[in-house]
């Protein structure tokens, strides 16, 4: 099917923006071939699903948190010629690399923005969409979270199967209306936001599955399992075992939902999908641990990042700070959310209580949190200086790496200057505290 004239000048006029927008060195403008794109023809989305996507097996990934690492199991999955999104999830991210695309590809997979899941999945229509979690993000801007999860729900009926956490009580009760479920369950911890059903306001308990005792809503059975050490399941009976490469119970259960969506549209196994499954040295920077060459001793520097209570809560339980220097980064910026409240439900407090080195443009907010928590905190606003006093400090102290996490624009800031201290990627992500 030929693509209609205002589709065809659409992307015409895209890819010449995109070859533009490469021309110009460290022009951060890869989204603005979409924006234009979707100005000239607000279908295009459509319009090129229509065109070239036809055959095309699609993914979309979305949820709160982990959008991009699962995203990135996927694409590793499906292989390299896979259309795909690098952490661009608005509609002019997927229009983006939509006008860019030549030939038609077997399969895509776009990570999507919690709030365009209706819009995206409508144009779209994926084979499978990929619901990893609901939480509390960017309240200035985006719905409360019950409102947005209910919204996902609502789009049900373009959407071939659902790959979802058994686990996240507002994803449950916004799936009756998908064709096909395909339930997982692996390593959570948080539950912030899970206290009250999200059917019936009723209170929740949690033990090994959560209920509702008031309305019946309950955790269904998980059709795939996998536990902290990395054994997978099937209903019940032993599949064999999963090493996604990547830190934390929590990218074990992004691993293998993304291990379950790759074997729907793949028709194949999960378990021999969830065996060829592994990204060592991070994601975009995320759980990457590099040499700082610049830097007083040469030392490591491990790098997460998290943007919300529960990102925060996840990843803090992968780091130790008994042996490490470390340093975070705290920005509000609109990616970021202006609202830095969110910061008190982070559970700082089960971190050891050593030094730790504040920065970025709301230092100061972190900085109280962490001094009512007991830590002794040293504010540097500059991100370059933080990472320079930590690696003065790490000579005297005898410590052995920096840790480094931040929200997203204090993350992409910091990865940014990574040539200014001669940051090198030098070990996988296993070997991250």
């Amino acid at each position: 099917m030929d693509l209609p004239l205002r589709a065809s000048a659409a992307r015409r006029t895209a890819q010449l923006v995109a070859f533009g927008v490469k021309a110009v060195p460290r022009f951060q403008g890869q989204t603005l071939p979409g924006r234009i794109a979707l100005t000239i023809d607000p279908k295009f989305l459509s319009h090129s699903h229509d065109d070239s996507m036809r055959q095309t097996k699609s993914v979309l990934v979305t949820g709160t948190n982990g959008k991009t690492t699962t995203t990135a199991f996927v694409r590793s999955l499906l292989g390299a010629d896979t259309l795909s999104n690098r952490g661009s999830n608005l509609p002019w991210g997927i229009a983006s690399v939509l006008a860019a695309s030549k030939i038609s590809s077997r399969y895509a997979v776009f990570e999507v923005d919690e709030a365009y899941v209706p819009s995206v999945a409508k144009s779209l229509e994926p084979s499978v969409l990929v619901w990893l979690n609901m939480s509390r993000d960017q309240l200035d801007r985006n719905l409360e979270v019950r409102r947005l999860a209910a919204r996902i729900g609502e789009s049900a009926s373009t959407i071939d199967t659902l790959v979802a956490n058994a686990s996240d009580p507002l994803i449950v009760a916004n799936a009756a209306g998908f064709k096909r479920c395909l339930w997982v369950k692996g390593p959570a911890e948080w539950q912030g936001d899970a206290q009250s059903c999200p059917r019936c306001t009723g209170e929740l308990t949690h033990a090994r599955t959560w209920s509702c005792a008031s309305c019946g809503l309950c955790e269904p059975s998980a059709d795939y399992e996998v536990d902290e050490d990395g054994r997978l399941s099937k209903n019940g009976t032993q599949l064999g075992s999963m090493h996604p490469g990547l830190p934390g119970g929590f990218n074990l259960l992004n691993a293998l939902l993304a291990a379950v969506a790759v074997a729907v549209v793949t028709e194949g196994a999960v378990e021999g999908v969830a065996a060829r499954l592994s990204l060592s040295s991070g994601v975009e920077g995320r759980f990457a641990t590099w040499w700082l060459t610049s830097l007083p001793a040469m030392p490591s520097l491990v790098t997460y990042l998290a943007k919300n209570p529960a990102g925060w809560h996840a990843n803090l339980s992968i780091v130790d700070n008994s042996d490490c220097e470390l340093v975070l980064g705290l920005n509000a910026r609109v990616a970021d959310g202006l609202d830095t409240s969110w910061i008190w439900d982070v559970e700082f407090e089960r971190l050891a209580r050593n030094p730790v080195i504040v920065t970025g443009e709301r230092a100061t907010d972190l900085a109280l949190r962490l001094e009512v928590a007991g830590f002794e905190v040293i504010v540097e606003h500059s991100q370059l200086a933080a990472l320079r006093l930590a690696a003065n400090r790490l000579v005297s102290s005898g410590r052995s790496r920096i840790v480094y996490l931040g929200n997203y624009t204090a993350f992409r800031s910091l990865v940014a200057i990574r040539a200014e201290v001669g940051a090198i990627v030098a070990l996988t992500a296993e070997s991250a505290p």
